[in-house]
């Protein structure tokens, strides 16, 4: 094993002050002098501590040690990954991204069966371990493992490059989806619902999907409203956009009506990056005594600074003209010019190109949507008993909509469950 010298990472500054990354290195440097490296065991076995504590899962078919650089090698910000990420990558930084791919190889296949012999650990290192008995989380990390195992330090930079293009790097190679709390803050566990699982709605869901398909291969594309009863499956849909476009480089940033007025600090923070992002503000409205709309309708369209290529903004509301309208709005309020008052309220719902009516269901798309969930559900349960059933929980609650098909669903599931659960206890018996 030859010595590693981390000194020599410019990019990848990273990886140079990673505390694991450091105890290791301060081992392998001592065993490549000498292999009498017994005194330094405690330093060995707490590698392997936090090398643990820092790894839930694996992402690559490899070690957890393996695992390790991969993903602090996908994660890393630096000029290199985020030149790649927008496709801009110049000759100077590729050069020196290839000679650091040298240093990166080498960690990466360190020979930890040789280290654990000096300290005779009886047991296999944790660093040498492989995931056993459990599928890999994800496979697209897996890219970065194949990098550093490629013959030549040329081919793994250019492997790298082009792994950044396709997912990005940092905080966005990392999450796909993420909420406002003054900074950006990646979810883990974000909704995995799917357009399958919303039945009905097929023109609403096309119509968005078609929109977002445009802005991901970079075509012009509209903000978007989507309006209309609730319970209809909105905010589900835009949800539903990250698992149909997965693999994208699309991102959806979660914001608030209160945060609203940040919006030009989010958009300022991601305007250079090479990903696609949706801010989606969820059940969006305004009382007619509240003027923050007007700020809103600026960054819409309007104001001096242009709305950024790589950002949409996805609205959902109950009311298609979001701001509060009264009786007086249309009557007289007293104001001397109360048409272009109503023009000032109307206008912010204008700005949106994309306008999407979510209606509640009739009966029969009802009962429909019903059908749908419980086959997918796979409920074995009589259509007639199943129509029945939901005809009467239709009347006991207060309108019809996607959300409450799939209350009902979750009702039917669980009496299912419990009558399952009888019948083996009877057997038992």
């Amino acid at each position: 094993m030859s010595k590693i010298n981390l000194d020599t990472l410019i990019l990848y500054d990273n990886i140079r002050q990673d505390e694991i990354v450091n105890a290791d290195v301060k081992i392998l440097n001592e065993f490549d002098y000498h292999e009498y490296i017994s005194y330094m065991e405690a330093e060995y076995y707490q590698i392997q501590r936090k090398l643990l504590a820092k790894t839930g899962y694996l992402d690559i078919e490899g070690t957890y040690w393996q695992n390790y650089i991969c993903r602090l090698i996908a994660e890393s910000e630096n000029r290199f990954s985020l030149m790649s990420e927008t496709g801009k990558l110049d000759e100077n930084i590729r050069t020196i991204a290839i000679r650091e791919m040298e240093e990166l190889r080498k960690l990466y296949h360190v020979e930890w069966g040789r280290i654990s012999a000096i300290f005779h650990d009886a047991g296999e290192s944790v660093c040498s371990m492989k995931q056993k008995r459990r599928k890999i989380r994800s496979g697209h990390r897996d890219l970065v493992r194949l990098a550093l195992e490629s013959a030549a330090n040329q081919k793994t930079a250019d492997k790298l490059r082009d792994y950044y293009g396709q997912y990005g790097c940092g905080i966005f190679e990392r999450y796909q989806a993420f909420v406002w709390d003054e900074i950006l803050v990646g979810v883990t566990n974000y909704d995995k619902i799917t357009f399958d699982q919303l039945i009905g709605y097929g023109r609403q869901k096309e119509a968005l999907i078609e929109n977002t398909e445009f802005f991901l291969k970079g075509y012009p594309a509209n903000n978007a409203l989507l309006h209309g009863d609730r319970g209809t499956g909105k905010s589900s849909c835009v949800k539903a956009l990250l698992n149909h476009f997965i693999g994208s480089k699309l991102k959806l940033i979660s914001l608030n009506k209160n945060h609203v007025s940040q919006l030009y600090r989010i958009i300022e923070s991601i305007a250079d990056r090479g990903c696609k992002f949706v801010i989606f503000i969820d059940d969006l409205s305004f009382e007619d005594t509240e003027t923050e709309y007007k700020q809103f309708k600026s960054i819409m369209e309007g104001g001096i600074e242009a709305q950024p290529p790589n950002v949409l903004i996805y609205v959902t509301s109950n009311r298609r003209n979001i701001i509060k309208e009264t009786w007086k709005d249309r009557g007289d309020s007293g104001e001397v010019h109360s048409n272009d008052g109503m023009q000032e309220r109307l206008s912010l719902s204008d700005r949106f190109g994309l306008s999407i009516t979510f209606p509640s269901p009739d009966k029969e798309t009802f009962l429909n949507i019903v059908k749908g969930l419980a086959e997918q559900e796979k409920l074995g349960i009589d259509e007639s008993v199943l129509i029945e059933e939901a005809l009467r929980w239709d009347v006991r609650q207060r309108g019809r909509s996607g959300r409450e098909a799939r209350q009902f669903i979750n009702y039917i599931h669980a009496r299912v469950m419990k009558e399952q659960e009888k019948i083996n206890h009877s057997k038992d018996i």
